[in-house]
């Protein structure tokens, strides 16, 4: 476990995000706030950011989890938010048990995705965001040539002229 001087950040709560009961290890950490929610710590060249916040809940809709893992006697539940579509972001559900080692995870109207031998809910975060990330590959192919950008001008018909003809003379 690392410690450091200087807080992370703040956590929505308002108390410091700081390495006093940090979990995980390598570049991704796991640091719990007094208030239960989890942040997911990153290391990058400047140092330590947190890139996410879970934050716990007491009920959810329960529909679409598998039963032993609703039934787990240490299940813990959590949301974040995530775009998924590139628009405004969605609340995203994590049902996690540490004794099983699994969690589900459940965004909109989309099917739960297992991931097992996750011993945090902020790795079952990371992982479930790399899948929806290589299911969904971006579009950067250009503008489409039937559909026009919402952004900019109307397509405008393009007419070629006739080349005028003259009378010899």
């Amino acid at each position: 476990m690392q410690h450091l001087h200087h807080p992370l950040g703040y956590c929505e709560c308002g108390r410091p995000v700081e390495f006093k009961q940090a979990a995980g290890s390598g570049a991704h950490r796991e640091v719990s706030c007094a208030c239960r929610r989890r942040h997911d710590v990153e290391l990058g060249a400047s140092g330590w950011t947190v890139v996410a916040e879970l934050t716990p809940e007491q009920s959810v809709p329960l529909s679409g989890f598998s039963t032993e893992l609703r039934h787990a006697a240490d299940a813990e539940r959590f949301w974040f938010s995530y775009a998924l579509r590139g628009g405004a972001a969605l609340p995203v559900h994590i049902l996690f048990s540490c004794s099983a080692k699994a969690a589900e995870v459940r965004a909109a109207d989309l099917k739960v995705f297992h991931v097992d031998g996750v011993r945090l809910p902020t790795e079952a975060r990371r992982r479930w965001i790399a899948w929806w990330q290589d299911r969904r590959p971006s579009r950067s192919r250009g503008p489409s040539p039937v559909v026009p950008s919402r952004v900019g001008r109307l397509p405008v018909m393009h007419v070629a002229r006739r080349p005028e003809t003259h009378p010899a003379r």
